[in-house]
């Protein structure tokens, strides 16, 4: 008799134990998921995984243009790093078609002063060589600054 009660007293310790541990699974899984909420709420993994300075520059292109002749195309554009917001510089210029196709990438800038300070305008120049649009072609300019931050403007070509 003794031995047929043993294989019950056992189960009901096995089944005791795993209780136990998937009570204790379950409570470290709901507070993992409450501190991950918690930090990214409260901004914490956010600021780990996003560079700062590309949050605190805001660049807006006003105004550009495109000419295109036989030497290629001449992009130019009239840039606004707004007041508030960190000094950048220009590390590439990009111009697409519309469809976002690629016509030419160009990291060769003529920026005068070669940084935008906050609240200044500053006129950024790059050539697309051995490149021929015809007038009228809309066409997509795109910018990177040094932090990252991109900003497109999209206008015509003009001859």
């Amino acid at each position: 008799m003794f031995l047929s009660l043993f294989p019950l007293w056992a189960m009901r310790l096995r089944r005791s134990v795993s209780n136990i541990v998937a009570v204790i699974l379950l409570i470290v899984i709901a507070v993992t998921v409450v501190t991950v909420l918690y930090m990214w709420l409260s901004g914490v993994i956010s600021l780990v995984y996003t560079n700062m300075s590309a949050i605190h520059v805001k660049v807006t292109i006003t105004n550009a243009s495109v000419v295109s002749n036989s030497s290629g195309a001449y992009v130019v554009t009239l840039v606004y790093n707004l007041p508030g917001s960190a000094r950048t510089s220009i590390a590439l210029g990009e111009l697409e078609f519309s469809n976002d196709t690629l016509i030419c990438s160009n990291s060769s800038f003529r920026v005068p002063s070669g940084v935008i300070y906050p609240g200044d305008f500053a006129k950024a120049e790059f050539i697309c060589s051995d490149v021929s649009l015809r007038a009228g072609t809309p066409v997509k300019i795109v910018l990177v600054t040094t932090q990252g931050v991109q900003v497109t403007y999209t206008t015509s070509v003009s001859s």
